[in-house]
């Protein structure tokens, strides 16, 4: 995320302008661009020739995605325990200094992540079964945002960093963290959800790619050998296998 920061300040483009999702100036390229209306084609906003009702949308997309046009952000029930950046949008808790820093957990702190974990794959299981063609990518941030909330937690992304959403749904070449909207799914399509939630102040994160109606065998295959690398490295994990192995 930091990278995408320094990439939108640069003034460099990505593959699709959803995918400008991290901190500081790339959330704000984000929300403004997407927030404006517009269909698979159309032609939403200018990449670097200003915004108006003259604005030619010069962004070089890579695919046929484009962004729709957004809901209100939703609300999260005050008797829900919320994460530090609810309100601001700027996370206040900090990890190690370096990454090879790995702190060893407590059994209280695994005992939350498996709570925090099971509510997100639950509301992930149900966001996958509500895909289909002509469903919206906003209706299925409405089911996530519902499906937390009367668990009892809180969808993380919602304002993380400014994030407008509950969920993340990339559909297609966008790689990851697009913005729900008024997008519909198409026959032919794979859209990746992407949920996690808080809940006992703990984050539990997990996503998975889904085929919309009847997809090539080109993606078929591209979804069949993700996962499969997936189950195999959460399968090499055990106590005193080394990290590189994965």
């Amino acid at each position: 995320c930091g990278l995408l920061d320094l990439l939108a300040a640069a003034g460099c483009r990505a593959a699709s302008p959803m995918q400008l999702i991290a901190p500081g100036p790339a959330v704000l390229l984000a929300s403004a661009l997407a927030a404006r209306p517009a269909a698979r084609g159309g032609r939403p906003f200018c990449m670097g020739g200003g915004f108006g009702a003259a604005a030619r949308d010069t962004f070089k997309y890579s695919g046929k995605v484009r962004p729709g046009k957004q809901s209100p952000k939703r609300s999260v029930p005050k008797s829900i325990s919320k994460p530090d950046y609810w309100k601001d949008g700027q996370p206040k808790a900090r990890g190690p200094m370096l990454p090879w820093q790995i702190q060893k957990k407590s059994e209280a702190d695994i005992e939350g992540m498996r709570a925090a974990g099971r509510i997100a794959r639950e509301v992930l299981d149900l966001a996958g079964a509500a895909v289909a063609p002509g469903v919206t990518t906003e209706a299925i941030d409405a089911l996530v945002h519902e499906a937390a909330v009367s668990r009892g937690a809180y969808p993380s992304p919602l304002n993380y960093h400014g994030f407008p959403k509950s969920c993340c749904t990339s559909v297609n070449e966008v790689i990851c963290h697009g913005i729900p909207d008024s997008t519909k799914l198409r026959d032919g399509d794979i859209v990746n959800i992407d949920i996690t939630c808080y809940y006992g102040g703990y984050h539990g994160d997990c996503s998975e790619t889904f085929l919309v109606g009847e997809v090539d065998e080109a993606g078929r295959q591209l979804v069949k050998v993700t996962h499969d690398a997936w189950q195999a490295a959460i399968a090499y994990c055990a106590p005193g296998k080394e990290y590189k192995g994965i």
